[in-house]
């Protein structure tokens, strides 16, 4: 039986995320959960939880991304992407590139961003894009992202390469349609590579193809839950027996760390604390 532990993955492009970890699964018989989806024709990161690390997911720091991204403008899809249908085409004017870089680099801070019509986003219990997929109309949702930094790598007359680092929610498609717009023009996303995902880089990730021993590339759950800790073996016997237990810390929501026993323990009504989530 292998270990439990968090997996980082390469995707590669022309594979969805569901068909990356289920290929883990299989090749290794292990039991797999994922954080952070990426489209079938992205590639980059993806991280996966292995056995008991699948409880940790909702704890493990990945909320902020990197991506790389190219956006080719004078084209419009239903999709946001160049492999979606084309819905409008335009002759692009000369763009000087200087007045390019400044658009993209106006983008960041805090903003209502459009939810693409091919997200997974729900109304009435039914995601957008199973309402796209039937050709019914739908509200247009917003949710509240925030662009951290962007960087304008480089712009060849038609398309804009950039990159972003950005909060969880954040679409990056959206983000392209939306440089288009400023440009006075319009856009599609036409790659993306996903090179950063909370502290995990492209250098921590493995294609699968490579990977022999899945215990070798392991790292470990506890090193990666993004909570305050505390490490004391003396919670251990509360903890196995669900009781309560005084903690030293004004924080709500913690990590305790008692060795081959751990926990994301919180605050009760009574001040003192419970386990919230077991994950050894």
């Amino acid at each position: 039986m292998n270990k439990s532990g968090i997996l980082c993955l390469y995707k590669p492009k022309g594979l969805t995320s569901f068909d990356a970890i289920h290929k883990v699964k299989r090749k290794f018989g292990v039991k797999t959960g994922h954080s952070g989806t990426l489209d079938p024709e992205a590639e980059g990161i993806l991280i996966v939880a292995i056995n008991n690390a699948t409880k940790a997911l909702p704890y493990i720091g990945v909320s902020d991304k990197v991506y790389e991204a190219t956006l080719t403008l004078g084209l419009k899809t239903d999709t946001g992407d160049i492999w979606g249908e084309v819905v409008e085409k335009q002759t692009l004017c000369d763009l000087d590139e200087n007045h390019v870089k400044a658009v993209v680099l106006s983008m960041v801070g805090k903003m209502k961003q459009r939810v693409p019509s091919v997200s997974a986003k729900k109304i009435n219990g039914k995601k957008l894009y199973e309402y796209h997929r039937q050709n019914q109309a739908v509200e247009t949702l917003y949710t509240d992202i925030e662009i951290y930094a962007i960087e304008f790598l480089w712009f060849d007359g038609q398309n804009i390469c950039f990159r972003a680092h950005v909060s969880n929610g954040t679409y990056i498609r959206t983000l392209c349609e939306d440089i288009a717009e400023k440009l006075e023009t319009i856009g599609s996303m036409s790659s993306l590579l996903r090179s950063k995902v909370g502290n995990f880089t492209l250098k921590d990730a493995h294609l699968l193809e490579d990977i022999e021993c899945l215990d070798e590339v392991l790292l470990p759950t506890k090193d990666n839950i993004a909570l305050p800790v505390i490490k004391d073996t003396q919670f251990q016997t509360p903890i196995l027996h669900g009781k309560r237990f005084d903690l030293p810390t004004d924080e709500d929501l913690v990590f305790v760390d008692c060795g081959e026993v751990f926990a994301v323990c919180e605050r009760t009504e009574e001040g003192n604390f419970r386990v919230k989530r077991g994950l050894w």
